[in-house]
C-alpha cells in the first residue's frame, strides 16, 4: 500500500466531503461505536487502535505525505482523482494546506485497550484540533474502520475461548498449569491477507500464548511495547506436517521408523507435535505407538499426537458414554430397553437410528436404537408427516469399548499411564499429549472438555488449535454459521457534533425511519463514557465539546504524536483482571 497517497486511503466519496460541509465549519466530533451484535456477544474487546495510529496516522502519513516533496504529493493526488472522478470534481487546496501545517490536526480519545465495551457504547472519539481542518475527522473513517473491526472481533474470539478454558480448567486442572497455553491460533493460512492474519493473531494473543502466526510477534513488539526476549509475548511449536510424514513413509513404508527418528535423532531434547492421521490414525495409536514405548519414555520432552481429520470431539474424547448412577437404572435398561430409552432421552429427542453406550460400575452396554415411525397420532392420520411411535432397541451386553469409543486421551493413558491431579482427574504421562487443530469451534471445544471431564480426565491432556474456520465465523444454534464482518457488531464512525466559527454548537445525529433493524441511530452531540454505581459502562450524549471532557476516555493521539501508550501486558491484565 505504500504507493497510495495518504489522503486517498479511503472511499472515493470521502475525497469530496470537505467541500460539502457547511461553510466555516471549525470542528467535527465523531465516534467509533459497535451499534449492535449479530452474535451472542454483548461486548466487544477494545483493541487495535494503538497499532492503527502508529502504522497509518504516524508512519504512513509521514512516509507518504509529510516527508515527501509537496509537488510530488499534490501531483499524485491530482493524477488519481482527475482520471477517476474527473477534473473539477474535487478541490486540492486542502492537500496543500495540510502539508504546510506539517502534522495531522487530530485528537483521538479512547477507552483503554483491553476493555470489554458494551454494544452501543462509543469506544473512540475523533476530533480536529485546528479550525481549518474539520474535514479531516471523517476523512480517516474508512481506513480506521477497515483496520479495526477485524482485530477487535478476533480479540473477542480469543476471549470467548479463554472463558471456556477457564471454566473447565478451574474444575479439572491443577492451579499451577497456565490457562494461556491451552489453545493456539492456527488460522494464518486461511485468513484474507498477511495483514489480516497478523492483526487477527495478535488480537488472539491477548488471551493465549500459543500461535502459529510468526508475524504476530514482531507486530506486537513494534506496536505494543513488548519484547519476546524478555517476556512471554507468544510461543510457537515444533510440528510435522503431512508432506514430512508421507515422504518418509514413501521412502521406507514405515510410520514407526519416522516416529523413532523424530524422537531419537531430530528432537531428542525437545517437545514436538506429530500429525498422525496420514493413513490409519487408530492403527498408529493402537499398534505403532506401543512399539515406540521405550523411545517415548526415554525422550526428553513431550510428543503430542495430532489427529487432523474426522470428528474432533470423538477423535480426542471418544464417543459419548451415558453413565448411569443407580443399579435400578441399569436393570431397567436391560429389562425394558425400549421404554427406558423413551424415558431417559425424553420422548422424541432421538429422531434417527443411533448407537448409544451406557455404563454402570465399570460395565458397558451398547444399545442399537431404531426409530419406529407412524403417520398416526392420537387416533388421527396425517398424510404429510411421520411421527415417532416408539423405539426398537437391541442390546449388546458386556460390551468392550473400542479405541474410537475411548478417544485419543484415554488410549494414551492406557498405553503410557499417568497420574491423578489435586482435583481428582487423570493426567497423562508427561511424555505424551493429545492435540487437535481442525474445525474447532466454541461448541466443539466445550464438548471436548465436557466429555473428557465426564470420563475422568483433566482438560489439560489436550491442546486445541483454532483455525480460520473459528476466526472467521461463529456456529449458530441452528447448525449454520454466521460470518464475521464489520457488520457483525454494526461498527461505524459517525459525526455527532460540530461547530461553526468556533462558537455555534450543533448536535448532529442520524436516526433513519427506514432503519427496521433499529441500530443505525447514532449518538447526538458529544459523549461522556463512565461507569455507573454498579460498575457497568454507560454513556451520556447531547453534551457540548466543553462539557464532555470527563469520563474514562483518554487522549491517545494528538497533532501527529502518541500521547498515551499501552503495553501488551497492561492490555492482557485489563482484559483478564490481572489473571492472564
Amino acid at each position: 500500500m505504500n504507493n497510495c497517497p495518504a489522503l486517498l486511503l479511503c472511499d472515493f466519496y470521502k475525497t469530496v466531503h470537505s467541500e460539502q460541509y457547511p461553510k466555516n465549519m471549525t470542528k467535527i466530533v465523531s465516534y467509533f461505536t459497535p451499534r449492535m451484535s449479530r452474535v451472542e456477544d454483548t461486548h466487544l474487546v477494545m483493541f487495535g487502535l494503538q497499532a492503527f495510529i502508529k502504522q497509518y496516522l504516524i508512519e504512513y502519513f509521514n512516509e507518504n505525505f509529510f516527508n515527501k516533496p509537496k509537488d510530488e504529493v499534490l501531483a499524485d493526488y491530482n493524477r488519481i482523482l482527475t482520471y477517476t472522478l474527473g477534473e473539477g470534481s474535487y478541490e486540492s487546496e486542502k492537500v496543500v494546506n495540510l502539508y504546510d501545517l506539517g502534522y495531522l490536526p487530530i485528537e483521538i480519545r479512547a477507552i483503554p485497550e483491553g476493555t470489554l465495551v458494551p454494544v452501543k457504547v462509543p469506544m473512540i472519539e475523533i476530533s480536529n484540533t485546528h479550525p481549518q481542518f474539520a474535514w479531516i475527522v471523517n476523512a480517516i473513517e474508512t481506513i480506521m474502520s477497515c483496520s479495526l473491526w477485524h482485530p477487535m472481533i478476533s480479540a473477542n474470539v480469543g476471549y470467548k475461548y479463554r472463558q471456556i478454558v477457564d471454566n473447565y480448567y478451574d474444575k479439572t486442572v491443577d492451579d499451577n498449569i497456565p490457562h494461556a497455553r491451552a489453545l493456539g491460533d492456527f488460522s494464518m493460512r486461511g485468513q484474507e491477507s498477511l495483514e489480516s492474519a497478523t492483526k487477527s493473531s495478535a488480537a488472539f494473543c491477548l488471551s493465549f500464548l500459543n500461535t502459529a502466526t510468526v508475524p504476530a510477534i514482531p507486530f506486537l513488539e513494534k506496536y505494543y511495547n513488548c519484547d519476546c526476549t524478555k517476556e512471554p509475548v507468544a510461543y510457537g511449536a515444533i510440528s510435522t506436517e503431512h508432506s514430512v510424514m508421507c515422504s518418509n513413509y514413501a521412502l521406507d513404508g514405515s510410520e514407526e521408523t519416522m516416529i523413532k527418528r523424530l524422537l531419537n535423532e531430530i528432537y531428542p531434547n525437545q517437545s514436538f507435535s506429530m500429525v498422525s492421521d496420514s493413513y490409519d490414525y487408530w492403527n498408529l495409536v493402537d499398534n505403532i505407538l506401543p512399539k515406540c514405548y521405550d523411545d517415548i519414555m526415554k525422550h526428553n520432552g513431550t510428543i503430542s499426537i495430532r489427529g487432523d481429520s474426522g470428528d474432533p470431539v470423538e477423535i480426542i474424547a471418544g464417543k459419548e458414554i451415558f453413565y448411569l448412577t443407580t443399579e435400578d437404572e441399569w436393570l431397567a435398561l436391560k429389562e425394558e430397553p425400549s421404554e427406558f430409552i423413551r424415558e431417559y432421552f425424553d420422548y422424541e429427542e432421538i429422531q434417527e437410528d443411533i448407537d448409544c453406550i451406557f455404563s454402570f460400575d465399570g460395565d458397558y452396554i451398547l444399545a442399537h436404537i431404531q426409530v419406529e415411525w407412524s403417520r398416526e397420532r392420537g387416533g388421527m392420520t396425517d398424510s404429510n408427516y411421520y411421527f415417532i411411535e416408539g423405539y426398537n432397541v437391541t442390546l449388546e451386553e458386556n460390551y468392550i469399548l473400542t479405541s474410537q469409543d475411548k478417544g485419543t486421551v484415554w488410549r494414551l493413558y492406557e498405553i503410557f499411564g499417568g497420574d491423578v491431579n489435586s482435583k481428582g482427574y487423570l493426567t497423562l504421562n508427561p511424555h505424551v499429549k493429545a492435540i487437535y487443530g481442525d474445525s474447532i469451534t466454541y461448541h466443539r471445544a466445550e464438548m471436548i472438555y465436557q466429555r473428557l471431564m465426564e470420563k475422568g480426565f483433566a482438560c489439560s491432556t489436550v491442546s486445541l488449535g483454532v483455525g480460520s474456520f473459528s476466526m472467521q465465523c461463529e456456529e449458530n444454534k441452528k447448525g449454520g454459521f454466521n460470518p464475521y464482518t464489520r457488520d457483525t457488531f454494526g461498527i461505524a464512525v459517525k459525526a455527532t457534533y460540530a461547530e461553526i466559527d468556533n462558537k455555534l454548537p450543533m448536535m448532529i445525529f442520524k436516526n433513519p425511519k427506514t432503519d427496521t433493524g433499529h441500530f443505525k441511530k447514532s449518538q447526538k452531540g458529544c459523549c461522556v463514557v463512565f461507569y455507573d454505581e454498579n460498575g457497568e459502562m454507560q454513556y451520556e450524549d447531547e453534551r457540548t465539546w466543553d462539557n464532555s471532557r470527563e469520563g474514562i476516555m483518554k487522549t491517545v493521539f494528538k497533532d501527529g504524536k502518541m500521547t498515551l501508550e499501552y503495553t501488551l501486558k497492561e492490555i492482557r491484565d485489563k482484559l483478564h483482571n490481572g489473571g492472564f
